[in-house]
């Protein structure tokens, strides 16, 4: 247990089933504590205050159970500035691509410092401190009904005490040569909060003109800049363009800001595979297949391009209300992989890593295949095959340990004999990894009920069909996003250069189908 883990949440189950969801478990909990909360009407609400090396949790502990509920989680990197008071328990952490929070502690001092190091040690960069005579804060606060009513910049009370106003980032339009409608963010209305990622969040938004719903993908410029991930946001925005498939989520618009990047994408309203895995704990063998197939036939598409996607998980992939499946994310997707090392870079989600990734000998198409099976064997069990808490162990059984299979949680021959050859650890002899690719693995005798062509035309009915009352509809996501304002932030309008702003360019994408 941390030494300011003063509520000893470490060693609470359903905390740790919490930062499981949300990141596998790679967060260390480096604070926790009761606290009060100020709310918009000034009142004071009990809250329980969790802060890990990566993220704050505004946690509700309901009374006669040790179930937490989170009502909020922010990235340190969002925090910019803390605000302290002299005088008094008072607290303010400032996020200004949402809207701040407003603490009354005992420990403010702790927070202060925990906040400080983590964010500098994680990000590079410490938050601002300002310390005032102020005893309550309130005027330095940004709320969240505040934050949904301002047209630009902080409250004049809060610019009165020294805050520099952040105006609304003018958007910057860039469409097609081929004539058709101007798509800018004035085009959507921000309806929920369904995602979020470390350069900016997904959001449920409805395109005006039609009633269409859409997700919005809203990446921030600078983040994507100081994190050097800009090859990788190019080669999503290039491959979510490219590629046309059933399982398979569609770009429908691309546009920017001087701030920031926008995707438009399908919507999927049954929610992410994870969120249905954490209610069913573990999947039948027949959904497990069903939703194994649609994988195949979306990574071996993607394969027949030369891409490699290199981060399957049930986060990444989301169920339409039929029950049938799309991958989505691409960020760490690979252009122009045409064998099985070409690839060197260290990237993807831990427990999903292949063994060739971990040692570096360079890896190619063969790396789905090794997360293709890694996600199976957790559909089936609930874990994945090598789930170890602590990295440096799990990275061990990933390229020392031998597969064992739980008993009677995997029963049948042909699962089993699927399982080990996908989770070969060479990737020359690893099923799928030869020239005929995708077509091995349909081949196996697990997917023999497989319809191959009623599943491409999606005729084939799948064995659970999500709970959907409407299109717009977003109960299958979690709670932690969907409660949270969906707003377009504020950004200093300074952030980029002009230099550093011509490194998009070409980013602005509006596909003949979507022409009016």
């Amino acid at each position: 247990m941390s030494k300011g883990d003063f509520s000893n949440l470490s060693s609470n189950s359903a905390i740790k089933k919490l930062l499981c969801s949300f990141s596998a478990g790679n967060e260390d909990i480096v604070f926790s504590d009761d606290v009060m909360k100020v709310n918009r009407k000034k009142q004071h609400q009990k809250r329980k205050l969790m802060i890990t090396n990566r993220h704050l949790y505004n946690l509700e502990m309901p009374m006669f159970s040790n179930t937490p509920t989170c009502k909020r989680r922010i990235e340190l990197a969002d925090i910019t500035k803390i605000i302290v008071s002299t005088t008094s328990e008072h607290i303010v952490l400032c996020v200004p691509k949402e809207y701040d929070y407003h603490y009354v502690s005992a420990r403010k001092q702790v927070i202060q410092d925990v906040i400080m190091t983590y964010r500098e040690q994680v990000y590079g960069e410490k938050p601002e401190l300002v310390e005032v005579d102020s005893g309550d804060l309130k005027s330095y606060v940004l709320t969240k009904t505040e934050a949904k009513q301002m047209k630009g910049g902080r409250p004049e009370s809060a610019v009165a005490e020294g805050f520099e106003s952040k105006p609304r980032s003018p958007t910057v339009m860039h469409y097609s040569n081929q004539s058709g409608e101007k798509v800018e963010m004035d085009s959507f209305e921000l309806l929920k909060v369904i995602g979020k990622g470390s350069f900016g969040k997904v959001m449920q938004v409805k395109k005006k003109d039609t009633g269409e719903i859409f997700a919005m993908k809203v990446l921030h410029k600078d983040a994507v800049i100081a994190r050097n991930q800009l090859e990788h946001t190019k080669a999503e925005r290039h491959i979510l363009q490219a590629v046309q498939h059933p399982f398979l989520v569609g770009l429908r618009f691309a546009f920017q800001s001087e701030q920031k990047l926008y995707m438009v994408l399908d919507y999927l309203n049954g929610g992410e595979l994870f969120f249905h895995l954490k209610k069913s704990a573990r999947f039948s063998e027949e959904r497990a297949r069903l939703y194994a197939a649609e994988i195949v036939l979306a990574l071996g598409h993607l394969h027949s391009l030369g891409i490699v996607y290199r981060d399957l998980k049930p986060e990444n992939i989301l169920l339409d209300k039929d029950g049938h499946i799309r991958i989505t994310d691409f960020g760490l997707a690979k252009e122009s992989v045409v064998d099985n090392s070409s690839a060197q870079t260290f990237c993807g989600t831990p427990e999903y890593l292949a063994p060739e990734i971990l040692s570096g000998t360079g890896h190619g198409r063969a790396v789905d295949w090794w997360s293709l099976g890694t996600l199976l064997f957790e559909m089936l069990t609930g874990l994945p095959p090598y789930y170890d808490q602590n990295l440096n162990i799990m990275y061990r059984k990933i390229l020392q340990e031998e597969l064992k299979f739980p008993k009677d949680l995997i029963k049948s021959a042909d699962a089993k004999d699927l399982l080990t050859k996908l989770l070969d650890r060479n990737p020359e002899t690893r099923l799928g990894s030869s020239v005929q690719d995708a077509e091995e693995i349909k081949n196996h005798p697990f997917f023999a009920k497989i319809d191959w062509d009623g599943l491409m035309a999606k005729t084939v009915e799948a064995p659970f069909k999500p709970e959907v009352a409407a299109d717009a509809d977003v109960s299958n996501f979690d709670t932690c996003f969907t409660d949270e304002l969906a707003q377009d932030s504020f950004v200093d309008t300074s952030a980029l250069s002009k230099d550093e702003n011509r490194n998009f360019d070409g980013f602005t994408y509006m596909p003949a189908s979507n022409l009016k």
